[in-house]
């Protein structure tokens, strides 16, 4: 999963929400969670139901996109810009 830019890979593409992140723990990919304690409590928030994947109705999807149309619109940028090619401008 693509949690750098979760925001639009994810979410907005998909209508899918990570609901009951944890707080404390910083949004990112469980792989880069370090302290073992962490792991273990995203670990047990999973296997409890606490903290889910879930389906946004079309009306949250619609509210979500307006939101990013708000934050593009402020000059904010969302999600990490992927990086320009090395042979950009060359002929192939």
């Amino acid at each position: 999963i693509n949690f750098v830019n979760f925001e639009v890979s994810i979410k907005e593409k998909y209508g899918i929400d990570l609901i009951g992140w944890l707080e404390g723990i910083p949004f990112q990919s469980p792989r880069a969670i370090m302290s073992v304690e962490q792991l273990c409590t995203f670990h047990d928030a999973l296997k409890a139901g606490t903290c889910h994947w879930a389906h946004m109705s079309r009306q949250q999807c619609l509210e979500y996109q307006d939101r990013l149309k708000e934050w593009r619109s402020a000059g904010e940028v969302v999600g990490k810009p992927r990086k320009k090619r090395s042979d950009v401008g060359r002929k192939r």
